[in-house]
């Protein structure tokens, strides 16, 4: 589904407002949509309300998946026919069966797609909506998130050059992209995990933050080594569940902020093999700051507004007394 033209052409679909989140010389940073978002910590799930042939449609919000989609139950809900494609790849829960569909249009706030193909994914359990808003329609501009404050912004840079943009704090983190897989718009960036530099992904569509048991060996830390503790399999789209374990990892940090003795899962690879990052920064990391992914710099502005980023596992209760 190319959707790229649907952010890009804002500037014809929005009047420009008349004051600007941020001004340095020339540089005019203008936001051209805020959407609520639907989020509480019991469902760990971001989720915006758009609309699909003008039906609407609730939509999860998941800057970790490569492509706009919809999911086969919501695709059957609107009544729209399906074709067999072939496969799609989740991050974690291995394959699922591929469709494709076509609509009439697909938006979410005021940027519609027109008529495009888009894809379908089979087996994806019971989700917590009718579709799936991935990095390609996301972050074609920037983008601020605030799962605290439950809303994700839209906005558009013009002659910002290296501007600071975080205009809501200027002691904001400035956390270059190390890199950007392919020619997708998924932005990785450099942490660091017991003083090992790995790859990591500010992903909105992952509960929990987690690294790859090739990460955590990276780190200096073994599945079988003294402290780590076995955890129930887990999954994500598709029906490949994968092994985890936990286990507390003396030091973490991102840009400036650091901290020590968190604990994380490791997630062991699935059957499509090792991928590209080493870390997912989930949902307990970002409802814990503030975030602007600023695509047009090729950066990350974050503040922290406070509590734990690792929250640790609930203990299990005790059992009750005869």
């Amino acid at each position: 589904m190319k959707l790229r033209t649907a952010l890009l052409s804002l500037p014809l679909l929005f009047p420009l407002l008349s004051h600007a989140a941020g001004n340095a010389g020339s540089c005019r940073y203008v936001p051209v949509a805020k959407l609520p978002i639907d989020y509480s910590e019991a469902r760990h799930r971001a989720v915006v309300m758009g609309a699909v042939n003008g039906k609407p449609a609730r939509m999860i919000v998941d800057t970790g998946a490569y492509q706009t989609a919809l999911f086969r139950a919501g695709a059957e809900r609107l009544g729209l026919p399906l074709d067999t494609t072939g496969k799609y790849s989740s991050g974690i829960g291995g394959t699922s069966v591929n469709y494709v569909t076509r609509v009439d249009d697909f938006s979410v706030g005021i940027a519609h797609s027109g008529k495009a193909p888009i894809n379908v994914i089979g087996n994806s359990g019971k989700p917590d909506g009718d579709a799936l808003v991935g990095a390609d329609f996301l972050l074609q501009t920037d983008m601020e998130l605030s799962l605290a404050d439950k809303y994700l912004q839209f906005f558009r840079a013009t002659d910002c050059g290296d501007t600071f943009l975080a205009y809501w704090d200027p002691n904001a983190m400035e956390i270059p992209f190390s890199g950007k897989e392919g020619r997708s718009n998924k932005p990785y960036v450099t942490v660091e995990l017991n003083g090992v530099k790995l790859t990591a992904i500010l992903d909105t569509g992952a509960p929990r933050s987690s690294v790859t048991r090739h990460g955590a060996e990276l780190a200096g830390i073994r599945v079988d080594g003294p402290g780590v503790q076995k955890g129930p399999k887990t999954g994500g789209i598709g029906d490949e569940r994968v092994d985890t374990w936990y286990a507390t990892f003396d030091s973490f940090s991102i840009g400036p902020e650091s901290m020590k003795r968190v604990e994380l899962p490791i997630l062991d690879d699935n059957s499509t093999g090792r991928g590209a990052v080493d870390m997912l920064l989930g949902a307990d990391f970002l409802r814990a700051h503030r975030i602007l992914f600023a695509m047009s710099q090729d950066r990350l502005y974050m503040s922290y507004l406070g509590g734990d980023p690792f929250p640790p596992r609930r203990a299990p209760a005790a059992p009750k007394a005869p």
